[in-house]
């Protein structure tokens, strides 16, 4: 397998990324796109993404990493970062993959991570060319306990010292304006292809209830949908042991949903 920087446009700014490829090349192969997290990057916390792409790679998926724009390597500022901004970037990630020589157009999956499940949600139930899904400690709007969070701290508007003191993400106004209009659990009902979402117990930042009430408003669709509950994992299972079935069950799942030209 190779891995290159790969580099693609959403309103005229550049979204950088990196290009996970399978060294067989003979026949078209499945892909995966990434979306990291609230204030994350495709590397993610201990590299799982990396670690991810790397696995799929090995038996015979192309894997996209990217960074949305205000994040990471990419163009523009995190105070202009909405959820629905990163939807786009997520669409136009699979536009680039669907045009890619050597990519199957009819297996595309994604995967995100905390807010980037959320993103995972609206593209999964907006964009028909997502076959798989995997969700990883996804945030929803329903239960609300997250999201009624986020909006109360909005009303409170801190000053520069403030902010310079809790985090230097500085998120704008046009994220708690957009947010009450976003229903990621609204949307995704629309996605007929599989869903898997994997969550731990033990996540203090988004709890385990977001993960299952996608898998309640999912699980009776005429589609494969699984729910995987890690015992005592928080938020990005960081432990070696969290890390490996977190891995391990999704690499199985895009490889049963999207099949694989290696192996």
């Amino acid at each position: 397998m190779t891995e290159r920087p790969i580099v693609f446009y959403n309103q005229a700014q550049q979204i950088n990324g990196i290009l996970h490829s399978p060294t067989n090349g003979d026949a078209p192969c499945p892909a995966v796109a990434f979306f990291h997290g609230f204030t994350g990057t495709k590397v993610e916390p201990h590299r799982i993404f990396v670690k991810t792409a790397r696995e799929l790679a090995a038996i015979g998926f192309y894997a996209l990493r990217f960074d949305f724009r205000g994040s990471g390597d990419s163009e523009g500022d995190f105070s202009e970062m909405t959820i629905g901004g990163e939807v786009s970037d997520a669409l136009k990630s699979i536009d680039v993959l669907t045009r890619m020589p050597g990519v199957d157009s009819e297996r595309i999956g994604v995967l995100g991570l905390s807010m980037g499940g959320c993103v995972a949600a609206c593209v999964s139930g907006q964009d028909s060319r997502v076959k798989s899904t995997v969700m990883w400690a996804p945030l929803s709007d329903d239960p609300p306990d997250r999201k009624q969070e986020i909006l109360e701290r909005a009303k409170h508007t801190p000053t520069p010292e403030e902010i310079a003191q809790s985090n230097a993400n500085v998120v704008g106004q046009a994220f708690y304006e957009e947010l009450p209009k976003i229903s990621p659990s609204a949307t995704i009902q629309a996605f007929t292809g599989a869903l898997l979402v994997i969550h731990g117990s033990g996540d203090d930042v988004v709890p385990v209830s977001h993960g299952k009430r996608y898998y309640e408003l999912m699980r009776d669709r005429d589609a494969l949908t699984e729910l995987e509950v890690i015992e005592g994992a928080d938020h990005t299972f960081n432990t070696v042991g969290w890390e490996q079935a977190v891995i391990a069950k999704s690499v199985a799942w895009f490889k049963r949903t999207l099949g694989n030209t290696t192996r």
